[in-house]
C-alpha cells in the first residue's frame, strides 16, 4: 500500500498504543485473556485481525519520526550553510572597504613628501600665509593616520564575525576607516594645491611687479629720451627764430625801400612782434610738455615770419637779382636757419639728379645749404661777412638762383672724397665749382657750386 494510505481501522474498539508498543513480537505467545477465551475468539480471525497490523503501524511512526528529522536536520543544515554564505560576502565587503583604506592610506606618504616640500620651497612666498598654516594641520593629521593600523577582518565563524550583525558593525567600520583615510588623502592633496596655487599667484605679482617697473622705468627713460629731443629741438627752433626777427629788420626796410605795400610790411611786424614774444617766453626745463609748447610757439612764430617775408618780396618781384617770383621756382630743400630753399626750376632739375648718383656713392643725400638769396637776405650777408667775402647785394649768382652752397658738415672740404666728387661730376649736368672758389682760387669756398647749364 502506498506509504501515505491509511491502513484500514480495525473492528472494535481502537487499539490502545501503549497496548501496541507493549505487545510482543512476534514468533511468542500471548497470554489470552479469559475474556478473549470466553468469547470463543480466534487471534487472527475475526475482530480480533487488528493484533496482526501493531507491527506494521509501529513501524510506520517511526518511519514517518526519521523522516521529519532528516528533514528537520537539512533545513538545519541548508541554513547554516546561507548564513556562512552571507557572512563570508559580508567579510569579502569588509575587506574590500579596508584594501581601500590601505590604498589610500599607503599613498599618504607620497602625499605627505610632496606637501612637505611644497611647504618648504613656499616660505615667504604665497600671497596668503594661512593656507601654509592649513597644510600644516593637514600634514599633521595624515601622518597621524598615516601610522594607524587598518582593522582586523576575522574569519567567519569566529567569535567577532559569528552573526550579520557582527558582519554589519566591522563593515561598518572598516568603511568609516577608509573613508577617513581618502578624506585625510583628498584634503591633503587639495590643501598642498592651495599652497601651490598662492605661490604661483606671488610669483606672477612678483613677475607683474617687475614688469610693471619695467614699464616704468621704460617710461621714465623714454620721457626723458622725449625731453632731451624736445629741448634740442627747442634750442634749434630758438636760434631760427631768432634769425628770422634779425632777417626781418632787413626784410621790413628794403621793401619799404622799393615800395611795398604797407599791409604786408604790416603782417611782418606783427610776427615778427610774436616771434620777439616767444622768444622772451620761459618754459619749465623739466617738463616735457612746457617745452614742447614753447617749440611749438617759437616754430609757428618763425613760420609766420617767413610766410610774411616771402609774401611781401612777392610785392616787388620784377626778375632781377634778388626780387624773383619764389612761384616761377623750385624748391630743393630747408636750409640751416629753417628757410625754405629754391633755385631755378633747371637748375633743381640737374641738381636732383646729381643727388640722386651722390646717394649712390655716398648713401646720404646731396643737401642744399643756401640756394636762391633774396636782396634782403643779400643785405644781411653783406653785413655778417664783409665786402670781401660776399657779393654785392644784387651781384651774386644766389640771387639769380644758379648758385648753391653745400654744408660743410658733410664733407664738402678741400681733398675730402664728397668735395672732390662734386667737383668731378658736377659738370656733367651743368653743375661748376667756380676757378675763385677752388682751393688758390682767391675766395676758397669748396662748399659753393654755380649752375651754368
Amino acid at each position: 500500500m502506498p506509504l501515505n494510505a491509511e491502513p484500514p481501522a480495525p473492528a472494535g474498539p481502537p487499539l490502545d498504543p501503549a497496548a501496541v508498543a507493549s505487545s510482543p513480537p512476534q514468533g511468542t505467545t500471548a497470554e489470552v485473556p479469559d475474556e478473549a477465551r470466553h468469547q470463543g475468539t480466534t487471534p487472527g480471525r475475526g475482530p480480533s485481525d487488528g493484533g496482526s497490523m501493531r507491527p506494521l503501524v509501529v513501524f510506520l511512526i517511526a518511519a514517518a519520526v526519521a523522516l521529519v528529522g532528516s528533514i528537520v536536520f537539512a533545513f538545519v543544515h541548508i541554513g547554516n550553510e546561507r548564513e556562512r554564505a552571507e557572512l563570508a560576502d559580508a567579510r569579502a565587503d569588509v575587506v574590500q572597504a579596508v584594501d581601500e583604506g590601505r590604498t589610500a592610506q599607503e599613498g599618504l606618504a607620497q602625499q605627505i613628501a610632496t606637501a612637505e616640500k611644497v611647504l618648504a620651497s613656499s616660505d615667504g612666498k604665497v600671497v596668503d600665509s594661512a593656507v601654509r598654516v592649513d597644510l600644516v594641520g593637514h600634514i599633521a593629521a595624515a601622518k597621524e593616520l598615516g601610522a594607524m593600523r587598518p582593522p582586523a577582518v576575522p574569519e567567519p565563524g569566529t567569535a567577532a564575525l559569528d552573526t550579520t550583525e557582527d558582519a554589519d558593525a566591522l563593515e561598518a567600520a572598516a568603511t568609516e576607516w577608509a573613508i577617513t583615510m581618502r578624506t585625510t588623502a583628498t584634503t591633503l592633496v587639495a590643501a598642498t594645491e592651495d599652497v601651490q596655487a598662492s605661490n604661483r599667484q606671488w610669483q606672477q605679482n612678483r613677475k607683474d611687479a617687475k614688469a610693471k617697473a619695467i614699464a616704468a622705468a621704460e617710461r621714465t627713460k623714454k620721457a626723458a629720451a622725449q625731453l632731451k629731443t624736445a629741448k634740442v629741438t627747442l634750442t634749434k627752433v630758438t636760434a631760427q627764430l631768432k634769425i628770422s626777427v634779425r632777417d626781418s629788420e632787413y626784410t621790413l626796410s628794403w621793401t619799404a625801400d622799393v615800395g611795398a605795400p604797407a599791409a604786408v610790411r604790416k603782417a611782418i611786424m606783427t610776427h615778427r612782434a610774436e616771434g620777439k614774444a616767444a622768444l622772451a617766453a620761459g618754459a619749465n626745463l623739466s617738463n616735457l610738455r612746457s617745452v614742447q609748447a614753447l617749440g611749438e610757439r617759437r616754430e609757428a612764430a618763425r613760420a609766420a615770419i617767413e610766410a610774411a617775408a616771402w609774401d611781401a618780396r612777392a610785392t616787388v618781384a620784377d626778375g632781377s637779382n634778388g626780387r624773383l617770383d619764389v612761384d616761377e621756382l623750385c624748391k630743393v630743400g630747408v636750409g640751416p636757419e629753417g628757410q625754405d630753399q629754391y633755385l631755378r626750376c633747371d637748375a633743381a632739375q640737374a641738381w636732383k639728379k646729381l643727388d640722386a648718383r651722390f646717394k649712390a656713392e655716398f648713401g646720404k643725400p646731396l643737401r642744399v645749404e643756401y640756394g636762391y638769396r633774396p636782396y634782403d637776405w643779400q643785405l644781411q650777408a653783406l653785413d655778417e661777412f664783409g665786402s670781401g667775402q660776399v657779393a654785392a647785394p644784387g651781384t651774386s649768382n644766389h640771387g639769380l638762383a644758379l648758385a648753391a652752397d653745400v654744408p660743410v658738415d658733410d664733407g664738402f672740404r678741400f681733398g675730402r672724397p664728397e668735395y672732390t666728387w662734386l667737383a668731378a661730376n658736377g659738370p656733367k649736368v651743368g653743375w661748376h665749382h667756380p676757378e675763385w672758389a677752388r682751393q688758390g682760387g682767391g675766395r676758397e669756398e669748396p662748399w659753393h657750386f654755380e649752375y651754368v647749364g
